[in-house]
């Protein structure tokens, strides 16, 4: 039996304990150097457990480290101005919008909903370039992986506290070690890992979690120091990603959940969170000038996808990703980086899908809420998963996507906990073995999954290669998708299209390029990174076939949909240039620019700047056109230019004068 004097003795295993907090300042002495013993038992109980879990993201992701820049790492990393300008640009980085470095526009960044103000992984971009100079990506991608080991590493020891090791407990049975374990295999984390960009989530989680085990060491140990170290964590967490915010409230939940103190407790040791999220806050609305809202309607689809939907189906489409988040975490397979429209479809409330998604959700939520009093860990678990995805689920603030599987990253740690819970303790219990133990059909059951994820996880992280390997995985896995069949296309023609020099082989490309940006407009008739390959593409068939009259067809549709592209325009002006300095027929240049400039933007859309722009393209020709010198003279009139229509109907004379001759 054990002594009556030992009941305020810390909980150093299993629930920890805040009674230290009202012991005598001796006593109180003493749980702390207690505390520090059992501090230094853990690295020698658990530096196994700790290396294997920093060691196997090594493994999965070494084949990355040669891998280079793809998808957002042209915004955040290559092409941001901040960051290449190492040290001296991390003033920048923390002081605008994150995509400001990239964009270089104020006015630019309205085509984003939100904001982003992430400083964090970009501030440590500018430190790899001021170290080590610039597009040094295998040293990204070891950091990366670094990053992902230490954080499999914090949850392991986050994951003792809700799963003690027993006396003579074997860690490699234990639920924390198969949790942690799980977390760093899971396949859902390749995009966040294998992708530069994707340091962000990473360092959010760790942080987050950081935070989460100062806090409960503060509540262990009563020393402040470590009070305010969580909130330190937590706003580097909060630099890092917003979304770290939710550990606002998932730390005094678990503090709560693990130790029984008293809500009041709680609550004014959650004040150095407050501040960290209050300074986070503050130095956002400085950087960005304004909360969540920019003011400005954002009129593009892949940037708003639920453009277009009625406030019914923006919700059962919600509903139907938050479903499609749950079965990524149990079946992770096929895996994408594209859920933008419409390989994610637009449904309604007609949709058993969505129906279900929210029954599901709806039961979750009751259920965890009726049950968390009893401290069941499935219960602390879907808190975990439904505070944590909140702020990525769209149902309260607009992420400018669909879904992405990097937004799972830091809900995933319930899944982790779940898991380990599950095979180590519940099964145990269900067959009445003890827990801890190897119990084999448990551990038969975490070697499946362990293996399963890894194969899995192992086959997906070469797609992160570069945009021609990634992008061609994604037309194939989300092939209703405008976006992943325009990006399979520019990768193609920047990397191999532009590359091969044998004329019949250029021919199956472009046949295939074409292919691919129909389907693309297909999907988004007015997405403008497609109608801007559209027209290069065009381009690329008339060197093939030099069938004029189908090049203008195109440029003619690309004209109309986005006259005054940043990437087109500049493009088909210097082909046009081309053309009349030889390379068309000078008939056919006259009239493609009489039809367009003058009876399209002139005529129909009253645009007098894209109407003279057009038909002057036809004067460089072989000779000139007397309908076009006309139009150019009516158009100029229009525009108040009297000198330059007076000069147009001159040559047009001129020209008369020629062909009657």
């Amino acid at each position: 039996m054990a002594a009556k004097g030992k009941k305020n003795k810390p909980a150093l295993k299993g629930k920890r304990s805040v009674q230290a907090e009202k012991t005598p300042v001796s006593k109180q002495k003493r749980a702390v150097q207690q505390y520090a013993i059992f501090e230094q038992g853990f690295w020698r109980q658990h530096w196994l457990p700790v290396v294997l879990l920093l060691g196997i993201p090594f493994a999965l992701y070494a084949v990355a480290i040669r891998f280079g820049y793809v998808l957002d790492d042209q915004m955040v990393y290559w092409q941001n101005v901040y960051v290449q300008k190492g040290f001296a640009g991390i003033r920048g980085i923390f002081g605008y919008d994150s995509f400001m470095g990239y964009f270089q526009k104020k006015e630019n960044l309205f085509l984003l909903e939100g904001g982003r103000y992430r400083p964090l992984s970009l501030a440590t971009f500018a430190m790899e370039v001021g170290l080590f100079g610039e597009k040094q990506t295998h040293i990204s991608h070891f950091l990366n992986i670094l990053f992902y080991g230490l954080t499999g590493a914090v949850l392991y020891r986050v994951l003792l506290g809700f799963f003690p090791l027993k006396e003579n407990g074997r860690w490699y049975f234990s639920a924390a070690f198969i949790g942690a374990l799980l977390f760093v295999l899971h396949p859902l984390h390749s995009e966040a890992v294998a992708n530069i960009k994707g340091r962000d989530e990473i360092l959010a989680l760790l942080f987050s979690l950081s935070a989460l085990f100062a806090a409960l060491k503060y509540f262990d140990t009563g020393r402040s120091a470590w009070n305010w170290a969580a909130g330190l964590f937590l706003l580097l967490g909060l630099f890092a990603k917003e979304n770290a915010l939710t550990f606002l409230a998932v730390i005094p939940l678990t503090v709560w959940f693990l130790t029984k103190a008293p809500i009041g407790r709680i609550a004014t040791a959650s004040v150095p969170l407050l501040l960290a999220a209050l300074v986070f806050i503050i130095i956002r609305y400085q950087a960005l000038g304004f909360m969540l809202d920019h003011g400005k309607a954002v009129g593009d689809l892949m940037n708003n996808p639920f453009l277009g939907m009625s406030a019914g189906e923006k919700l059962a489409t919600t509903f139907l990703t938050l479903g499609w988040y749950l079965k990524l975490l149990f079946w992770p397979y096929p895996l994408t980086h594209d859920y933008y429209p419409y390989h994610v479809p637009k449904v309604d409330w007609a949709d058993w899908r969505a129906l279900a998604s929210l029954a599901l959700y709806l039961g979750m939520g009751i259920w965890a809420l009726l049950n968390i009093k009893k401290r069941q860990i499935p219960a602390y678990a879907i808190l975990f998963w439904l505070l944590t995805l909140s702020i990525v689920s769209n149902l309260f603030v607009s992420v400018g996507t669909f879904m992405n599987e990097r937004f799972a990253f830091m809900p995933s740690v319930a899944f982790s906990l779940l898991s380990g819970w599950f095979l180590a303790i519940k099964l145990p219990e269900w067959f009445k073995e003890k827990p801890n133990q190897p119990y084999w059909l448990g551990v038969g059951m975490a070697l499946v999954v362990a293996v399963a994820y890894s194969w899995l996880t192992f086959n997906r992280v070469p797609d992160w290669k570069d945009a021609l390997s990634l992008n061609g995985s994604a037309v194939k896995t989300s092939p209703n998708s405008a976006r992943s069949h325009c990006f399979y296309v520019t990768a193609l023609y920047d990397n191999v299209y532009l590359k091969e020099k044998d004329p019949a082989e250029k021919a199956r490309w472009v046949d295939t390029m074409d292919y691919h940006i129909n389907r693309s407009l297909e999907i988004n008739p007015d997405y403008g990174s497609a109608l801007v390959m559209k027209g290069a593409i065009a381009a690329a068939r008339f060197e093939q076939d030099r069938q004029m009259d189908k090049l203008f067809h195109e440029f003619g549709i690309v004209l109309e949909k986005i006259p005054n592209n940043a990437n087109f325009r500049p493009f088909f002006d210097q082909y046009m240039k081309y053309l009349a300095a030889g390379g068309g027929n000078p008939n056919k240049i006259h009239t493609f620019c009489y039809r367009m400039g003058y009876e399209y933007f002139f005529k129909e859309k009253n645009d007098l700047k894209n109407a003279i722009a057009v038909l002057e393209h036809a004067l460089p020709t072989q000779w000139e056109d007397e309908r076009v010198l006309n139009a150019l003279a009516e158009v100029y009139t229009a525009a108040g230019n009297t000198a330059k229509a007076a000069e147009m109907r001159r040559r047009a004379e001129a020209s008369s004068k020629v062909l009657v001759r």
